[in-house]
């Protein structure tokens, strides 16, 4: 593939370390080609005789597609793989469900997933009409540059908290004694989206789409908390979410 070609007359305040930073986040989404096994899966999905597409195993596996591949694209961050056992463990447990339903939902608008009619017949049935109403509304906000999206997704991973607030008594709700080292990878990440959409858009407009991205989470979080609770979802989450604790964290 032909080089980014980012620095060519570069008028930005971005560092050279914060463009190769951009360009290794561009990079990691192509790289794991999450479109082109979603985009496969779909066509298999199409080529089943009716009876089939209906099946609750291909409909499964496709969302499974959508939200593991969230996984590897966090461990191709050094980033993470600096950060103490205890820390990416938290990461992982509290940021990978949000972090995943918006890639999810990204690779969706990206992919005309929602437009297939088996696949939205399956949502409407497993979650019902409005929420998917819900579901196309918010994903209609997601900013049109597709980078912006990719580079966000990056942020919220290292996010100290981006889940779904649930009172736990019994839980520890912080995240490490030292959390200096994850909050320096946050100031840094956030710095290099920042100076990108200034140097893109200029200051007014930068502010403007930022704080849609930032919407774009909060909305995600509370369609997700008032979604209905479907045992399916669940298991296909917890699964996720364990295999890739133990790539990421215990397998490390």
């Amino acid at each position: 593939p032909l080089p980014l070609g980012l620095l060519q007359n570069d008028r930005s305040t971005l560092t050279t370390n914060e463009w190769t930073l951009l360009s290794n986040f561009l990079h990691a989404f192509d790289e794991q080609n999450s479109s082109i096994r979603i985009q496969n899966s779909l066509n298999e999905l199409c080529s089943l005789p009716p009876k089939l597409r209906l099946k609750p195993s291909e409909l499964k596996n496709l969302i499974r597609e959508l939200y593991s591949s969230i996984g590897p694209l966090i461990e191709c961050s050094p980033d993470f793989h600096s950060l103490p056992v205890n820390v990416r463990q938290v990461l992982v447990k509290r940021n990978l469900y949000i972090t995943g339903a918006m890639n999810g939902l990204f690779l969706c608008r990206e992919l005309s997933v929602l437009n297939n009619v088996t696949v939205h017949n399956f949502y409407v049935q497993l979650y019902g009409c409005d929420y998917m109403i819900e579901c196309h509304r918010n994903i209609a906000q997601y900013d049109s540059n597709g980078s912006l999206i990719k580079i966000f997704i990056f942020i919220l991973a290292f996010s100290t908290n981006c889940s779904i607030v649930k009172c736990d008594n019994e839980g520890d709700i912080s995240i490490t004694s030292n959390p200096i080292n994850l909050v320096s990878i946050q100031n840094v990440y956030a710095t290099m989206l920042w100076k990108y959409l200034v140097y893109l858009y200029g200051f007014k407009e930068a502010a403007l789409r930022f704080t849609r991205l930032v919407k774009s989470v909060l909305d995600l979080i509370s369609m997700l908390n008032k979604a209905p609770q479907i045992e399916t979802r669940h298991r296909i989450m917890d699964t996720i979410i364990t295999e890739t604790e133990r790539t990421l964290v215990i397998g490390d």
